[in-house]
């Protein structure tokens, strides 16, 4: 047997054994769905930033007073203060491609999600390539304790597993957009491509650490199913993740896009929430978890247009939440919203 044909076998076992729950029953889904559906959400629009020098915003996390944000044709991080000024920026790769103030597609790293973790007393920063393609297979990790210190890391490997998880074979298929990390589990999510699925990918934070930091094992993957709107046709897909109180906040935006390559007409976005505990009721493929949803407004009642990629969630006052809301507009140009998020449950 070839070194090739031994590497599929051990990643399809990997993956095999990536999934140990259980399906749940039929009737238990109906009430995680019954359940979701009494939460009701709100998202108005506060307070607008464009930014012209920031191109094609696709990440965004809070580490102290501080924002950082990433474009997916950008090779820069951007710092924002508390105010959403930007600071300062820092190099995370070789910027020559970088001279008409985009990274050609077929060239750029496609850096679409990010998120902060501690590893001992250091502040880290983890951002992501969509895995869409071999050069999309780059990822980051910013040292923002040790003065910005930046380090390449190849997540050939991990997304080869992830694609075995799935049973994708194709380019374009695998699409991370969001990524959240906190102390007991890290999420990681797929980004629905045309009538696909929209996934999200667990694993166990130490052990994802130990993978990430020590070249460890890639970590065994809790795979879960989610159903989300749709507009004309589209299916809503995964964008962002942020983890606070027991809840996964996410965006999601709908495109018309073929894959995971080519960019679509934008058709709207929408801000939703995962309930982390009804994640047992979200491992049948078959039975997608519904979850709540909205549309984000502006003051005046009317939908806000654009397509939302990341976001960071803040508490607030009883079941209020302030979120910051990046946007991409595919023309080299960046918007950031501040967002009033209120959670109901009915």
């Amino acid at each position: 047997m070839n070194v090739k044909k031994v590497l599929c076998f051990t990643l399809t076992i990997l993956a095999l054994s990536a999934c140990k729950s259980e399906p749940p029953s039929v009737s238990r889904v109906v009430n995680a769905e019954a359940s979701m559906k009494n939460i009701q959400l709100t998202a108005r629009v506060q307070e607008k930033r464009s930014y012209q020098q920031l191109p094609s915003a696709s990440g965004i996390e809070l580490v102290g007073n501080s924002y950082y944000v990433v474009g997916d044709d950008s090779p820069f991080l951007y710092q924002l203060d508390a105010q959403y000024n930007m600071v300062k920026q820092y190099p995370l790769f070789d910027t020559k491609e970088f001279e008409s103030g985009r990274i050609p597609k077929a060239l750029k790293a496609d850096l679409e999600s990010m998120a902060h973790f501690t590893y001992g007393r250091k502040d880290m920063l983890l951002i992501l390539g969509s895995g869409a393609s071999p050069a999309r297979n780059r990822g980051f990790l910013v040292n923002i304790t040790k003065g910005m210190e930046v380090q390449e890391v190849d997540f050939s490997r991990f997304y080869t597993f992830l694609k075995k998880v799935l049973g994708l074979a194709a380019d374009g298929e695998l699409n991370l957009e969001g990524l959240a990390i906190d102390q007991t589990y890290t999420y990681l999510m797929q980004r629905a491509i045309g009538a696909g699925a929209n996934v999200l990918f667990r694993f166990d934070t130490d052990d994802f650490k130990s993978f990430l930091m020590n070249n460890g094992d890639i970590p065994a993957a809790a795979v879960y199913h989610f159903a989300l709107p749709k507009i004309d046709a589209f299916v809503a897909g995964f964008s962002g993740a942020y983890a606070l109180d027991d809840r996964l906040f996410f965006t999601a935006s709908v495109e018309s896009a073929p894959n995971a390559i080519e960019d679509g007409e934008v058709l709207g976005s929408i801000v939703g929430m995962i309930d982390l505990n009804a994640l047992p009721y979200a491992t049948n493929p078959a039975s997608p978890l519904q979850v709540p949803t909205v549309q984000l407004m502006n003051e005046d009642g009317s939908v806000y247009i654009g397509k939302a990629e990341s976001l960071v969630v803040k508490t607030g006052e009883g079941k209020n939440y302030s979120a910051v809301v990046v946007f991409d507009d595919d023309l080299g140009g960046s918007e950031l919203v501040e967002v009033q998020l209120e959670v109901e449950d009915e």
